[in-house]
């Protein structure tokens, strides 16, 4: 969206105080607005309009992160700072991502987090997998055990270096994993001490291998916290996308927007509601108008 047609944030809260009966959801992308949109129409939830962040005006100082998730963080702090006690249907809803690692979570009226480490994760299910084994894969299957011991482990593999790269010492540039897929006999294998090697050789500390594993083996994955937690929702689509084509026997999905267009139309948004988010928000924009009534949310 051109910067001259998006919404500063003082158009926002202006926007909130005369209308207050508007129900207004934003989000960090079109994939999450896509899985939003899916869930308000599967519930017949009228009248919500989901905004990708993009078409917010959100300013940001000289060193201050610049991504949408932490756009969509600051742009709840000011409409809960200008709006404070006004019981409006407004949320900003952002990816949890490395947050139940690092446990930063933040308690805002009008932020809601994902459940799982992002959206495309609320697709990592046994009933998703099942509609794709029909509806896919002619007389082949993603089986129960591919799942648990080669898709989890390899997402929460490639997770776990994501979220070492993301510390202020590391920082290199992204390397794909595809290569270092195989499948051979019907069996699926991920070389993750490979790529790690190949990860730090492209961006030139391959000296620095050691530390980067220590640092990886550090931080494990905490206990009794459901394995989606710790996944990267673009690595599933991926390594998913992958998948189908080796059990395919040929290259029939050609890009992750397709497999993602795939699993949206295998979702069960019912299912999904079951989540905190989605009924938080089922919740907040399926009651009845407050009519700007002041109340804490």
């Amino acid at each position: 969206m051109p910067e001259d047609e998006r919404r500063t944030i003082e158009e926002l809260v202006t926007r909130y105080e005369f209308e207050p009966n508007l129900k207004d959801i934003y989000v960090e992308g079109p994939e999450d607005k896509a899985i939003l949109e899916g869930m308000l129409e599967e519930h017949q939830i009228a009248g919500v309009y989901v905004f990708e962040i993009s078409s917010v005006d959100v300013p940001t100082e000289l060193g201050e992160e610049t991504s949408s998730r932490m756009k969509l963080v600051k742009l709840a702090r000011e409409l809960v700072g200008a709006l404070q006690g006004k019981r409006l249907r407004l949320a900003c809803v952002i990816d949890s991502d490395f947050d139940y690692i690092t446990g930063h979570l933040d308690n805002n009226a009008f932020l809601l987090s994902t459940d799982y480490a992002n959206m495309e994760m609320y697709f990592f299910s046994s009933g998703v997998f099942e509609r794709l084994n029909r509806q896919c894969l002619r007389g082949r299957r993603i089986t129960a055990h591919m799942i648990d011991n080669f898709m989890v482990p390899t997402l929460q593999s490639l997770f776990l270096i994501r979220y070492v790269n993301s510390t202020p010492d590391w920082h290199m540039k992204y390397l794909p994993f595809e290569k270092l897929l195989s499948f051979r006999r019907g069996h699926f294998d991920f070389n993750r001490d490979e790529y790690i090697r190949r990860y730090l050789s492209r961006n030139g500390r391959l000296s620095e291998l050691a530390e980067f594993r220590q640092e990886i083996e550090a931080v494990g994955i905490p206990c009794g916290l459901d394995a989606r937690c710790f996944m990267h929702g673009h690595d599933f689509l991926a390594l998913l996308r992958r998948m189908l084509n080796n059990l395919r026997g040929r290259n029939v999905y050609g890009n992750d927007e397709v497999v993602f267009s795939i699993l949206r139309a295998c979702a069960d948004y019912k299912a999904l509601a079951q989540g905190q988010m989605f009924a938080t928000i089922l919740w907040r924009f399926g009651q009845a108008p407050n009519n700007g009534i002041d109340h804490d949310q």
